[in-house]
């Protein structure tokens, strides 16, 4: 335990393993039951680091996780808070065992989706994670999948094009004033090969391919060009993209080489 570049301590790693409160933590440490390196340790607010050490609790290797980092199919219709008087929250999607607290402290959604929207939503406790894909200054971007109320023509797609491809304008909405966009990207579908939730064939389909995140920015883009979403779904974060064997409401956790897509360098 000479290295504690990563330190916590014993009672907390095990208390937010499940072991109980950390006065129950104590006792557990105090019977004997609990090795670091093979060695009995006796006081629980010992320090140890949980990327080199190992515990074992009676004889059971304990794996440590420091975060937890899950990809989920959002619903439409749940919402992105912890908590909602009327509403499912995202987190209600989620198993006890993965709704908890972690060593990085509590899950948070990276970024937000609004309540009719569908698609990639990554849920982490990894705060430093989150600030870079989400603050401003780093671009990250994410793509969506947009159903429009109007069809839009070729010459009309070409004016969504430059509009949006020059950094469109757009209205107030609520309490996020009128901005001026970032540069984004439009790529046009074939919209026989989409439907909604009627099973009927949309009017256009595109793909929007945004670089920040402003409040209902996508909607906002497309009112600013006179049409209306009627239909949207995030596909894409950074180089992750959703896992379509999801079911809406359905979630997984993150492979280490689908985390190492979703950050930025």
């Amino acid at each position: 335990m000479a290295d504690l570049t990563n330190s916590e301590r014993l009672d907390k790693i095990l208390a937010n393993s499940g072991f109980g409160s950390r006065k129950d933590v104590k006792k557990l440490v105090r019977s004997g039951r609990v090795c670091i390196n093979g060695e009995v340790v006796k006081e629980s607010d010992c320090h140890l680091n949980v990327d080199t050490d190992t515990i074992t609790v009676d004889g059971e290797v304990l794996a440590v996780e420091s975060n937890g980092y899950f990809m989920m199919n959002k619903k439409a219709g749940a919402v992105c808070s912890t908590k909602s008087d009327r509403r499912q929250t995202v987190y209600d999607f989620l198993d006890e065992k993965d709704n908890r607290k972690y060593l990085g402290g509590n899950l948070s959604t990276v970024g937000r989706l609004d309540a009719d929207t569908e698609g990639l939503l990554v849920i982490t406790s990894d705060g430093m994670l989150i600030h870079r894909v989400t603050f401003p200054k780093y671009g990250v971007p994410k793509t969506y999948l947009v159903y429009l109320r109007d069809a839009v023509d070729e010459e009309q797609r070409r004016h969504y094009e430059e509009e949006v491809g020059r950094g469109i304008h757009i209205e107030a909405d609520g309490k996020d004033g009128p901005a001026d966009c970032l540069p984004a990207v439009i790529e046009w579908k074939d919209k026989n090969q989409y439907h909604d939730t009627m099973g009927q064939i949309p009017s256009d389909v595109c793909t929007l391919t945004v670089t920040e995140g402003k409040f209902h920015e996508v909607k906002r883009i497309f009112a600013a060009l006179g049409n209306e979403v009627v239909y949207l779904k995030r596909l894409r974060m950074n180089n992750l993209y959703l896992d379509e064997s999801l079911a809406p409401g359905e979630y997984r956790p993150l492979t280490r080489e689908e985390i190492a897509l979703l950050d930025v360098e």
